[in-house]
């Protein structure tokens, strides 16, 4: 077939052609990719079982990495170049087609050439590596791939060029998961890799490299708070955020918090404080810190105030897709803990960025809510907003998001729409209250812990609704000047008084 021809056909016509010649193209291939794919099935004349379309691809990383995916194996292996393309995923249709002979019957020669590669491939498995130099420590973080092998990602989230291979046995011998946080030995990558290759496995998750009879997170059991995460910070009277939190929302251990509010009402300076009290007054907790799409110098800032966790960021010049890669392999790393037991603090920033990066990322092939928002935009968020529980096994994912509260029919409000009911404590955020610059901007009269009384006791929930009425001053309208009153009330009350329990009482 012509190219022209093929050129003029829409992706669905394409993908029947593709598959009568007896391949099925990937669902991410472009349109291109299955011209090609025909193209070389028809010179070919032969059915392929994996075109080329659907072999791993390079990553593309922001250091302009061309990692590709691959198995280790000997570089001075006789016709290396036929098996390099089998063995890394790289060979395509037109490829292997390159070795016939046209005066012999194709199927024939087709055949022993496979045989021959196979054969090849086996052989290549058994040996021994010619490099014989010094092992390269290397530590980092498992990224899995959907083929079964991986690679160690050694510095954050994303691709690089100097993340070590981990071959599919490693994986299967060891039980290994993605967000594993390994130590070991690698080898420099030979001629014909691209990354260097993981030879000694010597830690997991800071264990012993051993096969463990770990659980999955997603069969551990999810149970309510039973205790208190206490944010006041008695050295520190000026961290007014925290104790304001503690008095109208207070957060369970193990609790999905929601902060809501318009843009530009302080919900990032609220997270950032939040992460410096779950520091000081809970050492037991890692906190993990997932910002994406910020301003550089806003990650800057937030490293900073982060002493003993971990932050994982992106700035809004990169792209949807290494938006979505750290985020999904941040919360894969926290998930590893909480199945050892450990008890973490995500606070992320922000929601609606993640849902924006998703958008961009999916394909227009499924369902679109209004406003042109793709399903999956607002699923997935909601899965990883999902992962934050308390579990009866021992261990916690206490998630703290942020999300943007205004809008209709665009993403914010869909995304909105469908977090209503997920969280066990809401944080609203005012919009004249940030206008007129008091911080933190919180809507005292609707933020609300709905779980309050499994972690406190009943007489102080009782003192603490008695406060909060006496915030409001009384009935009346709930417009802005309300909201506004309610919170200069609290925070005078506030910075009179040296501590919550002074103030109860």
């Amino acid at each position: 077939m012509r190219r022209s021809t093929l050129q003029r056909k829409d992706r669905g016509e394409l993908n029947q052609i593709a598959a009568a010649l007896g391949a099925k193209p990937s669902s991410r291939a472009r349109k291109d990719e299955i011209i090609q794919l025909i193209i070389d099935l028809t010179a070919d004349g032969a059915r392929i079982s994996q075109p080329a379309s659907e072999s791993p691809p390079a990553e593309a990383a922001p250091s302009g990495s061309d990692e590709a995916d691959h198995e280790p194996r000997s570089a001075d292996n006789a016709g290396a170049a036929g098996r390099d393309g089998d063995q890394n995923g790289e060979g395509s249709a037109t490829n292997r087609g390159e070795s016939r002979t046209p005066d012999r019957g194709e199927d024939e020669v087709d055949t022993g050439n496979r045989r021959r590669r196979r054969r090849n491939r086996d052989r290549d498995r058994d040996r021994d590596d010619s490099w014989d130099g010094d092992p390269v420590a290397v530590a980092g973080r498992l990224d899995l791939r959907d083929e079964g092998y991986g690679f160690l990602r050694v510095d954050g989230c994303l691709p690089n060029r100097n993340d070590a291979y981990v071959p599919v046995k490693t994986i299967r011998q060891y039980g290994l998961r993605r967000g594993d946080h390994l130590t070991g030995t690698s080898r420099p990558a030979n001629r014909a890799e691209k990354n260097p290759a993981l030879l000694t496995l010597e830690s997991i998750n800071d264990g012993p490299a051993e096969l463990s009879d770990r659980p999955q997170f997603e069969s551990l059991t999810p149970i309510h708070a039973v205790r208190r995460l206490t944010l006041e910070q008695p050295e520190d009277p000026e961290a007014i955020a925290a104790r304001l939190i503690d008095l109208v929302a207070p957060i369970g251990i193990g609790q999905r918090v929601l902060v809501s509010g318009p843009r530009r009402s302080g919900a990032s300076e609220l997270l950032t404080s939040l992460i410096t009290a779950i520091e000081t007054n809970e050492p037991d907790i890692f906190v993990m810190g997932l910002f994406l799409d910020q301003r550089p110098e806003d990650i800057t800032e937030v490293r900073r105030c982060v002493r003993n966790g971990d932050v994982a960021a992106t700035s809004f010049d990169q792209t949807p897709e290494e938006h979505v890669q750290t985020a999904e392999m941040t919360i894969e790393r926290v998930k590893r803990l909480v199945e050892s037991g450990r008890n973490v603090a995500v606070v992320l920033d922000s929601l609606t960025s993640l849902a924006q990066a998703y958008n961009a990322a999916l394909s227009n092939a499924g369902r679109a809510y209004s406003g042109n928002v793709e399903s999956g935009a607002v699923h997935m968020p909601k899965k990883l907003f999902g992962a934050g529980r308390n579990v009866s096994e021992g261990g916690s994912l206490t998630m703290i998001a942020s999300i943007v509260s205004d809008g209709s029919s665009s993403l914010p409000g869909v995304l909105s729409d469908e977090f209503v009911g997920t969280a066990n404590t809401e944080i609203r955020l005012d919009h004249w209250a940030a206008q007129l610059g008091l911080f933190p901007a919180i809507d005292v009269s609707v933020s609300v812990s709905r779980d309050e009384d499994r972690f406190i006791d009943a007489d102080e929930v009782q003192a603490l609704q008695d406060l909060r009425r006496s915030f409001a001053g009384g009935e009346g309208d709930s417009g802005p000047g309300t909201v506004v009153n309610a919170l200069e009330t609290a925070l005078t009350r506030l910075r009179s008084t040296p501590s919550n329990a002074e103030l109860l009482r």
